[in-house]
């Protein structure tokens, strides 16, 4: 009975694990995991034939040893099931050095999602070790072999598919030797752990060299759309890089304050830039559905902005292109922000877009709210981001050239003069007197100039810090930074570091001895890059097959020369980028979402057609059955006339439309619709315009903006019509 335990431990074990994650993630069985069970078996035979060894050696050492051999199964297979179900990735030998961490202690190992099932499994490895006899006969090990033999065969038949994840293909022990062969083969003494570990910790330890400061002061967060490091001239001529884009006017204002010249943004767009800054987490540096949207349907991180609100703050996010964009108006919300302003707050521009008004428009409409927050008699967090600097670009066409043709360079031009009137305007009225202000991006659009593709690709990821303190304080700062620092340096600054444990990086407001790699992906070129300690960049694509270490004189170049980086120096990039994906599962085993937190929206006639809502770039799972409801009316002028755009694409392409819906002041659209996804998608998007046709303006009233994803068995894609009716006032 003993041996017969063995088996069935050394079996369960594995198999156990992937056929939970089957069934908790609702994947359909493929070819691939065929070959996953295939790989359980080799292992679980490969330990079977080790514990049968062991235990015919008849010695009181030999047993323990048979016991080390059964647990260590269990317990790898369990952290393997446990890992998958929280990053979608196999468990590495690298986590293990997380069990030396009481944090991950506390809040990992403890919570484990089938506790009872665990100790099932250790208990019997226990029992079936104490009871084990030595296994009888030649045949039992002949066919043994037998079985080991035909389910390495069969891995060989199957080779790995790249289309599909690698939990489903292998066992987390056979994906660890290579990290096993490469540990060996190093000269380093250092773990992959340790180097994993460093990145996702919050580290305080530098010497402080300004703050905490006095009292509660305010602060204001600027961002500006795409800006880069390279379009400050100083730091472009320091750097020995070249851009026809340039912030001039915010250069000179930076020689007067504190200037952080070398600062990675973490991701291209925007969702995944601001969530970096405010959250002081790294957004996932492979392209996937955001965790800005994620946070949305789930558990929301602690940012920056609920600090702030916990701390006795006033809190407010401004910008000016429509909050129903990526879902930002429910995510600021969860974030920590009580006050919202978007795009219909901006009643006045010198020119406007689908994204909202222009960048000085902006800031001298968003000037008197800030003077508001500042009258008043509690301490205000207000972040503000423009998108006149967005493709494709917002000035008036009068502005002058200035010895420039781009667009691009044109509206960096409008945004430096009206962020620096801004700024301008918050000295003389007495702002800054206790106000810290800082002004980043929330991505790089890079140089076009670049001399190769490494140092335009590495351009991308060039932000800059500006921070202006009550008591001014000049200081320039070449040491690498990143978007991800902010949270906790804000935090440090203000002597509020003890409740900002949360947010991982360094405080840019501390000398550190050593520098550290810093990560960053590019959603667009499908790329993660990692900043070496020695200088230069490694940047591998999205699949880790092909690694380049861009060899430069600086952060961002100019690059000198290419060259292969090491096997050991690939999988850390890869083992970064895997742990920064958030393990949220997908929306289907959650409750319906709103697609729009207002309730209503103010459509003038001037604005043309105007986006409502649009950008969530959802995760769709195969098999999935999505449906989407909206009830909405017209209030207000009765002799006012809307016309409505309603579609849906998934990776692309249009899966459903309804347009050249028009609707006067008192009526009510009620439309609601399904459609299936037979294949996985990673870019389910949402929208809705609308243009006001007849009168000065319309004003929706939403009662209903929800979409929903159930899991179901689907043989079309073609969309169902549930309703679709207009109501008369």
């Amino acid at each position: 009975m003993g041996w017969a335990l063995v088996v069935l431990v050394c079996a369960t074990a594995p198999l156990i694990g992937r056929l939970i994650l089957m069934v908790d993630k609702d994947v359909g069985l493929r070819l691939v995991d065929v070959r996953g069970v295939l790989a359980d078996v080799s292992v679980a035979a490969l330990s079977l034939a080790l514990v049968g060894g062991l235990v015919s050696v008849r010695r009181f050492w030999a047993r323990i040893a048979a016991l080390v051999v059964l647990l260590a199964l269990v317990i790898v297979s369990f952290a393997m099931f446990e890992f998958v179900s929280l990053f979608d990735s196999l468990y590495a030998l690298s986590h293990s050095g997380y069990l030396a961490d009481s944090t991950f202690l506390g809040g990992s190992v403890r919570h484990l999602q089938h506790p009872i099932l665990f100790v099932v499994m250790i208990v019997g490895a226990v029992i079936a070790v104490a009871l084990a006899q030595t296994p009888a006969g030649r045949g039992w090990w002949s066919g043994l072999g037998v079985v080991f033999a035909a389910s390495v065969l069969g891995q060989v038949v199957l080779p790995i598919s790249h289309e599909h994840d690698e939990w489903r293909q292998r066992h987390a022990l056979q994906a660890n030797l290579s990290v096993l062969r490469v540990s060996t083969a190093s000269s380093t003494a250092r773990t992959l752990s340790g180097d994993v570990r460093e990145v996702f910790r919050s580290d305080l330890d530098g010497e402080r060299w300004v703050g905490p400061l006095d009292g509660r002061p305010n602060v204001i967060l600027v961002m500006i759309e795409a800006a880069s490091g390279v379009y400050l001239p100083s730091i472009a001529a320091a750097a020995s890089v070249q851009s026809d884009t340039t912030m001039r006017k915010l250069d000179a204002l930076a020689k007067d304050h504190i200037l952080f010249t070398h600062v990675v943004a973490h991701q291209r767009q925007t969702n995944r830039g601001e969530y970096a800054v405010l959250c002081g987490d790294y957004p996932k540096l492979v392209t996937d559905q955001s965790k800005m949207t994620e946070q949305v349907y789930g558990n929301a991180r602690r940012c920056l902005p609920s600090l702030f609100k916990d701390a006795g703050y006033v809190t407010a996010y401004i910008q000016s292109a429509p909050l129903g964009f990526m879902l930002k108006d429910q995510f600021m919300q969860k974030a920590g922000f009580d006050e919202l302003i978007g795009d219909p707050w901006f009643r006045k521009s010198y020119a406007r877009t689908d994204w909202g008004v222009d960048d000085k428009a902006f800031f001298e409409q968003a000037l008197p709210r800030i003077l508001e927050l500042h009258r008043a008699e509690q301490p205000f967090f207000a972040t503000l981001l423009t998108v006149g600097t967005h493709h494709p670009y917002t000035f008036p066409e009068s502005v002058a050239r200035g010895g420039v043709s781009s667009r691009e360079a044109r509206a960096f031009s409008w945004a430096d003069e009206a962020v620096d009137e801004f700024l301008a305007q918050l000295k003389q009225d007495g702002v800054l007197r206790d106000t810290v202000v800082i002004v980043t991006s929330d991505e790089s659009a890079g140089t076009s100039q670049a001399s190769n593709p490494s140092e335009r690709l590495l351009s991308q990821s060039w932000s800059f810090a500006l921070v202006m303190l009550p008591e001014v304080e000049v200081k320039r700062i070449d040491a690498l930074h990143g978007h991800v620092d902010l949270a906790l340096s804000v935090a440090d600054l203000l002597g509020m570091e003890a409740h900002a444990k949360t947010f991982i990086g360094r405080s840019m407001f501390r000398r550190y001895d050593t520098p550290r790699r810093l990560f960053g992906g590019n959603t667009y070129a499908r790329k993660v890059i990692m900043w070496e300690p020695t200088g230069g960049a490694v940047y591998c694509d999205e699949g880790f097959r092909a690694c380049t270490r861009a060899v430069s004189k600086g952060p961002f170049g100019p690059v000198t020369d290419v060259e292969t980086p090491s096997a050991r120096t690939r999988m850390l990039v890869e083992e970064v980028a895997r742990l920064t994906r958030s393990g949220r599962p997908d929306m289907t085993g959650s409750p319906r979402m709103a697609l729009l937190s207002e309730e209503r929206v103010r459509v003038p006639a001037e604005d043309g057609k105007k986006l409502i809502l649009g950008g969530q770039y959802l995760r769709v799972p195969a098999g999935t059955v999505v449906r989407v409801d909206f009830d909405l009316e017209v209030l207000g002028d009765p002799t006012a006339t809307v016309d409505l755009h309603q579609d849906v694409f998934m990776d692309g392409y249009l899966v459903f439309e309804r347009k050249g819906i028009r609707l006067d002041g008192g009526d009510r659209w009620r439309l609601s619709y399904s459609f299936g996804a037979p294949a996985a998608s990673d870019h389910l998007v949402v929208q809705l315009y609308a243009r006001t046709i007849a009168g000065q303006a319309t004003e929706l009233r939403f009662h209903q903006s929800s979409l929903s994803m159930t899991r179901e068995t689907v043989r079309s894609k073609e969309p169902t019509i549930i309703r679709d009716v207009i109501e008369g006032p």
